[in-house]
């Protein structure tokens, strides 16, 4: 009987030690995720400001004369090679 009862108490302590350890596990990945959401977050930021960018720059192309979008084409160029780095960063790190 002592056996069985020695037996039922050691399982609870290691319910008991599991439970805790999973419960850690939980409030880790809660905070993973929080950090991950915020890293995100910037670089969702980051892009919507490059994009507005780009958006910008191209009306300019629009409203140019034809003398001067040759000009202007760079800065678009340089938006949407700016804009392709934060979207491959972004997928490379939540991939």
């Amino acid at each position: 009987m002592a056996e069985k009862k020695d037996f039922i108490e050691k399982q609870k302590a290691l319910l008991k030690e599991w439970t805790k350890q999973f419960d850690d596990l939980k409030l880790k990945a809660k905070k993973v995720q929080v950090d991950a959401s915020v890293k995100f977050d910037n670089y969702i930021d980051d892009l919507r400001v490059k994009l507005e960018d780009a958006k910008n720059k191209l009306e300019s192309i629009q409203e140019a004369g034809d003398s001067k979008w040759e000009e202007l084409r760079s800065g678009v160029d340089k938006a949407w090679e700016e804009i392709k780095e934060v979207v491959d960063k972004a997928k490379s790190k939540f991939s």
